[in-house]
């Protein structure tokens, strides 16, 4: 099975294509505010590069949010567009959950801006803590009082050391029945907001 890898989310574009669970190449680089304009040449020069034609692609890995509410968005778009045309399936993950340290339990960070972080917890596929909105204040209590756990994400922003892994090889090994969408025209982005209601977008 081809698998065509879609990461939009965040500040960063994830390309990548793998073969029955195999990455064969991925690309990813910062590319902030510039991923609606990259990602289907990146997609291009992957399929030329390899000799593929898009019709080849048996199925679709892609990041849902939360993230960027735009750069969300991107992906996804891209990802259902596919899997229309081709009537091929699509498995979407929590953006946060792709984050994580596979080996360890982590706590898994995007900056939401606002003195704000979008926050979860996992450990492989399950969710320790459930993707929500955090205040940074809140953020840096909970990782005071779990200092076992690894800091995931680029926590630069709030002056914490973390790991950044690799998105795409994190989908390869989280995909399972659990992530399939059973119908692709009902996928949407995951959109948080905090208790107030207050939609967090970059």
């Amino acid at each position: 099975m081809l698998s065509l890898l879609l990461d939009s989310a965040n500040t960063m574009l994830g390309v990548g294509l793998a073969q029955d669970g195999k990455m064969i190449e991925e690309v990813s680089y910062e590319a902030w505010q510039r991923q609606s304009e990259l990602m289907i040449p990146e997609i291009d020069k992957l399929f030329k590069k390899h000799n593929i034609n898009p019709k080849d692609i048996g199925e679709i890995l892609v990041a849902k949010g939360p993230g960027s509410y735009t750069g969300v968005r991107i992906a996804l778009t891209i990802a259902k567009i596919y899997a229309y045309c081709l009537n091929i399936p699509v498995y979407a993950f929590s953006s946060l959950n792709l984050l994580e340290n596979y080996e360890k339990t982590s706590i898994c960070l995007i900056n939401a801006k606002g003195n704000r972080s979008y926050f979860g917890v996992y450990n492989q596929d399950k969710a320790i803590e459930e993707d929500k909105v955090l205040t940074n204040g809140d953020v840096l209590k909970y990782v005071e009082e779990h200092p076992d756990y690894v800091i995931c994400g680029d926590a630069s922003y709030i002056n914490l050391l973390s790991e950044r892994n690799n998105v795409l090889e994190n989908m390869l090994k989280l995909k399972s029945d659990r992530f399939k969408v059973d119908n692709i025209l009902s996928l949407k982005a995951t959109y948080l907001k905090d208790e107030n209601d207050y939609k967090i977008s970059k």
